[in-house]
């Protein structure tokens, strides 16, 4: 369907009574939504004009996360992805979608490469995949992240399953990080936090203050 800023995206709905909405335009997922509460946010002031990455959602980052070499988090989420296969199973509905090394991607990053990002959406869950398939002669190296806004009451918000992870606090010099440990078994956010948690668990709980557990 035509989205903001007429902008393609895809709707995905389950009979369970969950949404999620796709934008072709970066393949960002703008919203999730189980039954008729997102838990997605994006930003109010975020631009859909096809030209600056949509500011919400679960963004990419790919081939750079951050600063480096190339543009900030990289290209993918400022091009157009395509449809490559959707599919229904058991009434939950699922598509995937693909990127190719072009020009502008090659302008930055000289590899020929093919990204393909699946997003599943289920009656209380949404499940999103990314694989990159080096289709060059030569190896090369990549950072990805999916680099999602949750919706939140920041004053309730707590993190769970960060305990005895070492920390990097980038908050007082970003240059120069504290290094530190998490002693905490909830993680709360009082002021400003600019941390990196590494060796964090493949599985985390957001409690985002709304009453939403995730």
């Amino acid at each position: 369907s035509e989205g903001n800023g007429g902008l393609p995206k895809i709707d995905l709905k389950s009979p369970h009574g969950s949404e999620a909405e796709i934008y072709l335009f970066g393949a960002c997922v703008t919203s999730f939504k189980v039954p008729n509460k997102d838990l997605l946010f994006v930003r109010p002031d975020a631009v859909f004009n096809g030209q600056k990455p949509i500011s919400g959602g679960i963004p990419h980052c790919f081939p750079q996360f951050g600063p480096g070499p190339m543009q900030q988090h990289g290209f993918a989420r400022n091009v157009n992805w395509s449809i490559t296969d959707s599919e229904v199973t058991e009434g939950d509905p699922a598509v995937t979608l693909e990127l190719k090394d072009d020009t502008y991607s090659r302008s930055m990053w000289d590899f020929s490469f093919h990204a393909l990002y699946k997003v599943s959406l289920h009656s209380k869950s949404l499940s999103t995949t990314l694989a990159i398939i080096n289709t060059d002669d030569k190896s090369f190296s990549f950072n990805s992240a999916l680099h999602t806004y949750f919706s939140a009451s920041i004053t309730g918000v707590s993190v769970k399953g960060l305990k005895g992870c070492k920390t990097l606090n980038k908050d007082p010099d970003p240059k120069n990080p504290l290094e530190g440990k998490e002693e905490r078994e909830e993680v709360t956010f009082p002021g400003f936090v600019d941390c990196v948690y590494l060796g964090a668990p493949s599985e985390l709980i957001l409690d985002n203050g709304l009453g939403d557990k995730i």
